[in-house]
């Protein structure tokens, strides 16, 4: 009876006749959120385009998934939660930004994302060049509308 007291402390009013109830307490602030929860060191959003690069050390995030701009120049969608490596361009070029191009349907030129020297192709759609490289809460990269990566 005592824990149906707290419990009804804690959430107001309630009416039990005959159920068993179990609570769990909840967090308190100092305690830490789970990692798929808490925002990525660096993030800067859900995509970058045109008018921001990925920094070298930035990231893009949505829900428990982060595409980051590595140091030593390498692109990498990774799993927030657990740290798991999806999928990687396999660039180096030590302190280089991840740069959106836009395509150019009349020239046939299709969107990309410029790593130093590398560029990792994108597509367009219907008469839609595309405007950035995002990642999704279902773990895909994608340039422009071209999947390129996912877990």
């Amino acid at each position: 009876m005592r824990a149906l007291k707290t419990i009804a402390t804690v959430l107001g009013t309630v009416a039990l006749t005959g159920v068993a109830v179990t609570a769990s307490a909840a967090p308190t602030p100092t305690e830490a959120a789970p990692a798929s929860t808490q925002a990525a060191p660096g993030c800067i959003g859900a995509s970058f385009s045109e008018k921001r690069a990925l920094n070298s050390g930035e990231a893009i995030c949505k829900g428990d998934f982060l595409v980051r701009m590595q140091p030593n120049g390498d692109l990498v969608l990774r799993v927030i939660s657990t740290g798991r490596a999806c999928w990687a361009s396999h660039t180096s070029a030590a302190g280089a930004s991840a740069t959106f191009h836009g395509g150019n349907i009349q020239a046939g030129l299709r969107p990309y994302v410029q790593i130093g020297s590398t560029r990792v192709g994108g597509d367009y759609n219907l008469g839609d060049p595309g405007t950035n490289a995002n990642v999704n809460s279902k773990g895909e990269f994608w340039i422009a509308y071209a999947k390129r990566g996912w877990c």
